[in-house]
């Protein structure tokens, strides 16, 4: 009798076993499906957020590395760039300078922001101060970038 038992209940194991087998249904899948999409949509939207947050940080870094590259015009020329020769005259002589001993940065992509486009600059020839558009590259639109005024010495001339 305890074989018969054993045998029975082998069979009713597997019986149970075997029609619970099916597989997934279809509301099984779809609710796996949404839930990948919800985690793929929040990890992709972390990673947009840190992308902008690192453009921001490199032009922030690019004013700095231009507004050194000012620096040593000025200790040329004893004074910076007025905005009507703008930044380009840290890469092309202006033509208005006899002491020019540039160029002051690599290239003309330096003068780009890191959306591509160039950087807004104002100077009277004591202070400067430069401008990027941000990430709608608009200036004018609070998501600009400013490197803030520099009040400089006068060198006695």
């Amino acid at each position: 009798m305890k074989k018969t038992l054993a045998r029975f209940w082998k069979k009713m194991m597997y019986r149970t076993h075997a029609t619970n087998t099916k597989g997934m249904t279809l509301i099984e899948i779809i609710i796996v499906i949404a839930l990948l999409a919800t985690l793929m949509t929040i990890i992709a939207t972390n990673v947009m957020q840190t992308a902008e947050t690192a453009k921001e940080d490199q032009a922030k870094i690019s004013m700095q590395t231009l507004a050194q590259a000012l620096q040593m015009y000025r200790v040329h020329n004893y004074k910076y760039p007025t905005t009507e020769q703008g930044l380009n005259a840290l890469v092309r002589d202006p033509g208005s300078t006899k002491r020019w001993r540039g160029p002051y940065v690599e290239s003309e992509q330096k003068l780009l922001d890191p959306w591509q486009n160039r950087y807004e600059y104002e100077s009277d020839g004591t202070v400067f101060r430069i401008t990027s558009g941000g990430t709608d590259g608009q200036i004018g639109t609070g998501k600009d970038i400013h490197y803030p005024e520099r009040e400089t010495e006068e060198t006695g001339e």
